[in-house]
């Protein structure tokens, strides 16, 4: 309340200043009337009992100190008022009452105006006074329509309104004349409005103005067509209530936006689905000739053996065939698993099997599991692993599988004789297990792109490593049935890591 003050105080009297100055514990009022108001003392006591019974409303049982520290009327410099234990602040509770006093002040300050100007008319004829008698003779028109009409004078105060305008603004008449157009108007509308009036004059009528008005019960944007009157001396102006349409376009816009954003991804989802079929097209069609190539060539061999001694294979290569058959087929097996489990996942068919247990046991597990085959590609692997992460509830097989996974694409985009590391470390309230190799095969475009599904950072046949882009996708589908993240980073020219992010329990 007392960060409002200086407003309060112009409400009680408009001709003199207020300033708040904070001191140490305490606050100054510096309270200055105005050029050719004399200062009296009578006047600065009713103004120290303003400033407590102001304060006393939201000091509940606690007491307010004011001390009139120095007068004007005693010889001082200023009027000077100290509360004590108090300092600028807002108070929320006071804001409606602050609105009801503003209108008050409102309506005092128009009829001061419209007093003004009534003394003005009596003591001189002017031809705004037939511009009103004018306005008397059509008034009945003006009631009967719906529109919102106001009439101002050439210094933009409000001469009058009809029926329809008292109901939008939600005041009498009396209230309403002697207002200034800067008292309905929010500052920016104000501006604009009156930077048209010359325009308006010269042209004699401008159409479809959009202006912001204050209201009763908020804001409100109108729609303005205004005229000037043939003697030039009054403005009148023609407005509708356009926030509900306005609000409407918002939303159609919105709506309209919102169903680009779906065509996108409609529009993405089937460029996926063609990749998807031509993945596993491509990748069910390799196998599959290897398996009916050999299974040929064995089948000859054995129609050879029986009618002729001589086999054309001998038995080291009848044996290589056999396990290129197993091979490609452990792969079959292996890309349709792959797909039937993300399809369960997506579906809600997969429940987790949580236990309590350490992700560091998880981690060790994997890189024991995994580590042959690293070695086979001559790849190295440092395990860092946090002494400190406490053991939270996770699934332990398909974590497990997220640092498989994790694993087997560094295995595929690291190059021979570089470095692998699978570290653990712990947060405020998650785990983080962070997979680093180094590849030159993504850039910061794809970092995200990669954990969609069927996605491959070479989507043509040629590429070098097989599979329909599908690791990435169930890692994050699994980290997210924990309730946690997965995302990836190039901290450095040549390097991926990738960070699964994982809640503790609490």
């Amino acid at each position: 309340l007392l960060d409002e003050f200086s407003d309060w105080a112009l409400l009680l009297d408009r001709y003199s200043t207020v300033n708040i100055v904070d001191r140490q514990g305490h606050s100054e009022i510096q309270w200055t009337n105005l050029h050719d108001h004399p200062c009296d003392v009578r006047e600065c006591a009713f103004r120290q009992g303003a400033i407590s019974a102001l304060l006393q409303t939201c000091a509940a049982d606690e007491p307010v100190s004011v001390e009139h520290v120095e007068c004007v009327a005693r010889g001082g410099q200023l009027c000077r008022f100290v509360v004590d234990g108090w300092i600028p602040c807002k108070d929320s509770r006071h804001a409606r009452a602050f609105g009801e006093a503003r209108l008050l002040a409102a309506k005092i300050e128009g009829g001061e105006h419209m007093t003004r100007r009534l003394a003005e008319f009596a003591t001189r004829r002017d031809t705004r006074i037939q511009d009103i008698k004018g306005l008397e003779r059509v008034r009945s028109f003006m009631e009967e329509l719906e529109d919102i009409i106001f009439v101002f004078d050439q210094d933009l105060w409000l001469l009058d309104a009809n029926r329809a305008a008292l109901r939008f603004v939600g005041v009498s008449l009396e209230e309403l004349r002697g207002m200034s157009a800067q008292n309905l108007l929010s500052p920016d509308a104000y501006r604009a409005f009156a930077s048209a009036i010359p325009t308006l004059r010269e042209i004699g009528a401008l159409r479809g103005m959009q202006l912001e008005y204050r209201t009763r019960e908020g804001r409100a944007m109108l729609e303005i067509s205004a005229r000037v009157s043939e003697t030039g001396k009054t403005i009148v102006c023609i407005a509708r209530d356009v926030t509900a349409r306005l609000r409407l376009e918002r939303e159609l816009a919105e709506r309209n936006d919102q169903l680009r954003q779906q065509n996108v991804r409609i529009a993405d989802a089937d460029r996926l689905k063609s990749e998807f079929l031509a993945n596993v097209s491509h990748e069910l069609t390799t196998p599959l000739t290897c398996i009916k190539g050999f299974a040929k060539l064995l089948h000859r061999d054995n129609a050879e053996r029986d009618g002729d001694p001589g086999a054309r294979l001998a038995d080291s290569q009848r044996k290589d065939f056999l396990e290129i058959i197993q091979r490609e087929s452990d792969r079959m097996t292996h890309m349709i698993a792959g797909l039937l489990e993300l399809s369960n996942i997506e579906s809600g068919g997969v429940a987790l099997d949580c236990v309590q247990i350490s992700a560091n046991a998880i981690a060790a597990e994997c890189v024991q599991l995994f580590k042959p085959r690293l070695d086979e590609a001559g790849l190295e692997i440092d395990l860092r692993l946090d002494p400190e992460l406490p053991k939270t509830r996770l699934d332990p097989d398909r974590i497990k599988q997220v640092v498989l996974n994790l694993l087997e694409n560094a295995l595929k985009f690291s190059p021979q004789g570089s470095r692998v590391s699978l570290e653990t470390t712990r947060g405020e309230r998650t785990l983080q297990l962070r997979v680093s190799n180094p590849t030159r095969e993504l850039e910061q475009g794809d970092i995200e792109r990669i954990f969609a599904r069927f996605v491959q950072r070479d989507g043509s046949y040629t590429r070098k490593q097989g599979g329909v882009g599908l690791g990435l996708n169930l890692v994050r589908a699994i980290v997210e049935l924990h309730g946690g993240r997965v995302w990836a980073e190039l901290p450095a020219e040549a390097q991926v890591v990738f960070i699964v992010e994982l809640p503790l329990a609490g």
